[in-house]
């Protein structure tokens, strides 16, 4: 298998030092505007099966020319909905699979039928969450007859504060969502509501507990009334972070905005700037040993999917979760890169079959069910929870 991993950063480097693990991986092209980034990446690897290649995701004909004779394109660049169309042409172009970590679901997903005459498969949206929250909700499907509603939650307690901010996502990938309005699923129909929307307590489990969570852009609520069928009628992606007020607030004054303001005659977009001042996201290792230093404090954090159908006519609700944190005592698991880092090495060998543009909940069920146990390796545990409604 060969694989070009195109963004080096916080994401693209966990993929890539999983690929080069696996035996049947030959080559990791790693491809990045920033080609200091992607020699740094490479001689922590130390592995004769990376190179390193200086790659503008923004033009086709630059990653269309790394990636040539490769099997799969991963599109791990920072905010990487900018870049999705021109990657996905640019693999078309070289005949390689792709796939990204998350999407715009729409603009991609009509590409299908393209994808489906070349005979390969673009698998979006194959991260944590989205990513794993799809497969999820799949798995539960599977065992309904019908279902109803969909709810996807994730709430973070911070038990000690840290000692030092240091983002764990590129600032683009941390903040523009806030800017974004949210998109949820109900009767039958898609609506856009503003960020920060119907807010409510959620009881996750502990040790999180009872967090605030408001509706966010999220790409659950527009891929899963698609391909879970069933007559599913309502489907929605909450959370909740400490950072939300700030969050709130930053958005609401405009510091997002791409919109030019001028300031004392010089025309500036504000999230320019504001990007401009945070902190930059750092490689795993210097994460690693900050963690251990106690520099990022303690936060624990749950992602949650709730399902509510029918089974042979009794009323079901299947919960699903799995805790993570951060800590000095505590191991540090890159969950997104660990998932993207799987389904890449099932996409490039060749073991999705699916064809065309598909999330991950749309993928064939034994790919879904090795894919879940590929990560109870990496010690994520799953928790169920079934309650049966009265009618």
């Amino acid at each position: 298998m060969k694989a070009l991993i195109l963004g080096t950063g916080a994401q693209g480097s966990v993929i890539v030092s999983e690929l080069v693990k696996d035996p049947e991986v030959t080559e990791a092209r790693l491809g990045d505007i920033n080609l200091e980034r992607a020699r740094r990446l490479a001689e922590r690897l130390k592995n004769d099966k990376v190179s390193i290649h200086r790659v503008d995701a923004s033009n086709i004909e630059d990653v269309a020319k790394a990636g040539r004779e490769t099997d799969l394109i991963v599109n791990a660049t920072p905010w990487v909905v900018r870049f999705n169309l021109n990657v996905m042409e640019a693999a078309l172009k070289c005949g390689a699979n792709y796939q990204d970590l998350a999407s715009a679901p729409k603009e991609q997903l009509e590409l299908s039928d393209k994808w489906k005459k070349a005979g390969l498969t673009a698998l979006i949206d194959a991260g944590e969450t989205p990513g794993i929250t799809n497969v999820l909700v799949a798995h539960v499907a599977d065992r309904l007859d019908r279902v109803e509603k969909i709810r996807v939650r994730f709430g973070e307690k911070v038990v000690e504060e840290p000692e030092e901010d240091v983002p764990y996502w590129s600032p683009e990938s941390e903040w523009l969502g806030f800017a974004m309005d949210a998109i949820a699923y109900e009767d039958g129909r898609f609506k856009k509501v503003p960020p920060f929307s119907d807010e409510e307590v959620y009881p996750f489990p502990e040790p999180v507990g009872p967090v605030t969570v408001s509706l966010q852009n999220h790409e659950e609520s527009e891929t899963l009334p698609l391909f879970i069928g069933k007559g599913v009628r309502y489907v929605d992606f909450k959370m909740g972070e400490p950072i939300f007020p700030l969050a709130k607030a930053i958005a609401r004054f405009g510091l997002l905005s791409d919109k030019p303001r001028e300031f004392k005659g010089v025309k500036v977009a504000p999230r320019d700037v504001f990007f401009s001042l945070l902190p930059p996201t750092l490689p795993p290792e210097d994460m690693e040993r900050k963690r251990k230093a106690g520099l990022l404090g303690k936060s624990v954090w749950c992602t949650l999917v709730e399902v509510e159908g029918e089974k042979a006519g009794e009323k079901l609700t299947y919960t699903i979760h799995w805790v993570a944190g951060i800590g000095p005592d505590e191991p540090m698991i890159p969950i997104t890169g660990i998932s993207a880092s799987i389904f890449a090495r099932m996409l490039g060998k060749g073991r999705i079959k699916t064809k065309g543009v598909v999330p991950p909940e749309a993928l064939e069920p034994e790919v879904r069910q090795a894919f879940l146990a590929e990560l109870t390796k990496y010690g994520i545990d799953f928790t169920e929870r079934v309650q049966r409604r009265l009618p």
